[in-house]
């Protein structure tokens, strides 16, 4: 049947990643304690499943506070609702700049989409052409490489640094980069860190900026863990809220209900940028995957609930707890862990099971660890590590997930 497809279209008849596929092969047979104890540990997909039941509830409530009319069920702008848009702002304002900041955050500065990789897609569309590099320091979200690459043909450059955000490896790189003939278009970094969990401090987002600034580059900040933070020694600082006040509209931000708000599953992204040609551009590209009016609705209330705060509270709270128990479980049995700040996953050392210090045995240990013990994790080469053996592990789940994942991790054999 293949050959009545378009070039192009052949090019999507395929299998799936091996662990998307590995995330859907097993949809129905999630491990449950009590009625699927021989279930698959999905440890790969980033999500937090610690507020299923605070979230549902206050979606009913916020479906019952929903002015439901015709508004509701029938098409907005493309970009968004006003008062999805103006809800988006007057809540991402006291994130990013603070309620009382000169810098006012408006619905003109917002736009939605249908998940985050759109809002990123389409940033990567509105800045750069195909065969342009964008520079993304390492280790990196793994998708970040579908998502500008895929259909917008932007090439991904990983820069090896650590917190500090090294100025001279990103020189390095982007003097590489010129050095093969290509244009450097922007930085693209997620803050806080997926998949390490660092989040970053003031001088090393300021010294990004310089770079940038330098460079006359664009700056992609996706900040879609920024209301993880559970370290309470780490402060969340938004890089809008750092970047000079005549660079401002050279940067911009991404963000999702889908980690924060634990709504993956609403497929409901943002932009929020200061150049009104980007949100224009999102207008018009976002036509082809636009948020359901009733979903903006139903967010619009979730966003004005009077519980939320204390939910996302909630959230952190949880969250430090399974930071723990995941942690002294890897340590119990010798695996060692990065220090994680924000986030809903650890970085851990697997390297002792592997044969060989090489990419292919990570692969193999992937392989065993998802067949044998049950447990989908993500290999590190994913995500632009230069070491093989390190697996980002997503453990924000109930008690007993988490322990019996470090049950059957323990019988791993070396």
């Amino acid at each position: 049947m293949l050959e009545f497809l378009s070039e192009r279209g052949k090019k999507w008849v395929r299998t799936l990643p091996p662990l998307v596929k590995a995330h859907f092969d097993n949809f129905y047979n999630m491990y449950d304690k009590e009625t699927n104890p021989k279930g698959l540990i999905n440890m790969g997909t980033a999500e937090s499943h610690l507020v299923n039941g605070e979230v549902c509830g206050l979606l009913r409530k916020a479906a019952e506070r929903m002015d439901l009319t015709g508004y509701n069920i029938h098409y907005n702008k493309f970009e968004g609702s006003d008062e999805f848009r103006s809800a988006i702002a007057d809540h991402w304002q006291k994130l990013i700049f603070g309620a009382g900041s000169e810098v006012k955050l408006r619905k003109e500065n917002v736009a939605v989409c249908a998940g985050c990789t759109v809002a990123l897609e389409t940033l990567a569309t509105l800045l750069a052409e195909p065969g342009d590099v964008f520079l993304i320091p390492s280790p990196y979200y793994s998708s970040f490489v579908d998502d500008i690459h895929e259909r917008a043909g932007v090439i991904p450059v990983g820069v090896p640094c650590d917190e500090s955000l090294d100025r001279e490896a990103f020189e390095e790189a982007y003097a590489g980069v010129v050095k093969e003939g290509k244009r450097v278009r922007a930085v693209l970094f997620s803050s806080p860190n997926n998949p390490v969990g660092t989040v970053y401090g003031e001088a090393a987002v300021r010294g990004l900026l310089d770079f940038a600034m330098e460079h006359d580059l664009d700056v992609i900040s996706d900040e879609i863990y920024a209301q993880t933070v559970f370290d309470p020694e780490a402060e969340f600082v938004s890089t809008l809220k750092l970047v000079p006040d005549a660079y401002r509209h050279r940067v911009h931000v991404t963000s999702s209900f889908a980690k924060d708000f634990v709504l993956s599953g609403f497929r409901t992204g943002l932009c929020i940028s200061f150049n009104p040609c980007i949100i224009q551009g999102f207008a018009s590209i976002i036509y082809y995957s636009c948020v359901s009016s009733h979903t903006q609705s139903l967010l619009t209330a979730l966003l004005r609930s009077p519980e939320l705060p204390g939910i996302m509270e909630l959230s952190r709270k949880r969250l430090a707890q399974a930071y723990d128990m995941i942690t002294n479980g890897f340590e119990a049995i010798g695996v060692r862990t990065m220090k994680a700040q924000a986030g809903i996953f650890v970085m851990a050392d697997f390297s002792a099971y592997m044969e060989k210090q090489e990419f292919e045995a990570e692969h193999t240990l992937w392989e065993r660890i998802y067949n044998e013990l049950m447990i989908n994790v993500s290999p590190g080469q994913l995500f632009g590590c230069t070491r093989p053996g390190w697996f980002r592990a997503c453990y924000a789940f109930d008690r007993d997930t988490v322990e019996e994942a470090c049950r059957r991790l323990k019988t791993l054999k070396i």
